[in-house]
């Protein structure tokens, strides 16, 4: 019985310590980013303009031969522009980063039309506030969402579990964009 109770243990630990933990992912995915930001120069890229998307702005693909390592997209309108880069390895959604510079006012809210609606407050750069969410996936799935001020999203939650589908369709429709000609 000692024996059965033994191996029973044996095969709970040997198998909960195959699960990478998040931080471990973490550890991993950021590892990855930096090894394909390095090679980037060594990569072929494609830069498209976004016709999907409602904002003006444009994708640029990093590829490996055939292997797609890094998706850029920007997007660009009077309230904010976005910087998106997803991340794979080994054909696998990774990382997602989100940088979404939010503008005080609209950027075409001038000095001259804030005085003429006796307004004191209008458009400065200088007061753009960064707001940085970062995905992290391992094995397709979604391990870790962190918000801005590096809040987590608990992986419990709702948004968590609906989240993950959203992140790949994001990234395939990208994909597919930088593959049609424009």
């Amino acid at each position: 019985m000692i024996k059965y109770l033994f191996s029973v243990l044996l095969l709970v630990v040997f198998f909960s310590s195959c699960k990478k933990k998040p931080e471990d992912v973490v550890t991993d995915v950021n590892k990855t980013c930096e090894k394909i930001n390095k090679q980037l120069k060594d990569n072929t890229s494609k830069r498209v303009d976004d016709l999907s998307s409602k904002a003006p702005g444009s994708i640029t693909g990093y590829y490996r031969e055939a292997e797609v390592r890094k998706v850029y997209a920007e997007h660009y309108t009077d309230t904010n522009r976005v910087f998106d880069e997803y991340y794979f390895d080994d054909g696998m959604l990774i990382f997602v980063m989100e940088q979404n510079f939010k503008y005080n006012k609209p950027n075409t809210y001038t000095e001259e039309r804030a005085k003429a609606n006796n307004d004191s407050v209008w458009y400065d750069d200088k007061k753009t506030r960064l707001e940085v969410t970062r995905f992290y996936l391992n094995k397709n799935s979604l391990v870790k969402w962190t918000l801005p001020g590096n809040k987590e999203v608990l992986p419990s939650s709702s948004e968590f579990i609906e989240k993950e589908p959203m992140l790949w369709a994001e990234a395939a429709l990208l994909i597919k964009e930088l593959k049609e000609e424009n």
